[in-house]
């Protein structure tokens, strides 16, 4: 087995993870913010910043830097804005700090500024940032 092998298994795992957890939640086996954690959970990146992507009308891209940020708060607007609820976002802020993004604050300060804001007002941010990528 080649190292490009032993990568393409890795890749694959979570692949087939978010496949089978998207499949649950079309199934409506599974609640909204309950994929969030599970997806999370499984270190599906690609699969969350698609989740989140679609909620808020944003490039996968863009949510995909911003989970792979060094700091929390464009993932906190944008999973405020998509309306999960803090125990999907906790789960997300777990997933960043193993993989050492977002390691410079802590938890509990990126928790409080998620539960402090308002859906509207991340939904206002988030319109921003729509703005901003269309006039690029």
């Amino acid at each position: 087995m080649t190292a490009s092998d032993d990568n393409d298994e890795r890749n694959a795992a979570p692949d087939a993870r978010a496949a089978a957890i998207l499949a649950r939640r079309e199934s409506g086996l599974i609640a909204h913010d309950e994929v969030l954690a599970e997806l999370a959970d499984a270190d599906c990146t690609a699969a969350i910043a698609a989740l989140v992507a679609e909620r808020v009308r944003l490039d996968a891209a863009l949510v995909l830097r911003a989970l792979d940020a060094g700091d929390d708060q464009a993932i906190s607007v944008m999973c405020r804005a998509a309306g999960f609820k803090i125990n999907g976002y906790s789960a997300v802020l777990r997933m960043r700090r193993r993989h050492g993004h977002g390691a410079g604050s802590a938890p509990a300060d990126a928790l409080t500024f998620f539960s402090s804001l308002s859906r509207a007002s991340a939904e206002r941010i988030v319109e921003q940032l729509q703005v901003v990528r269309r006039a690029s």
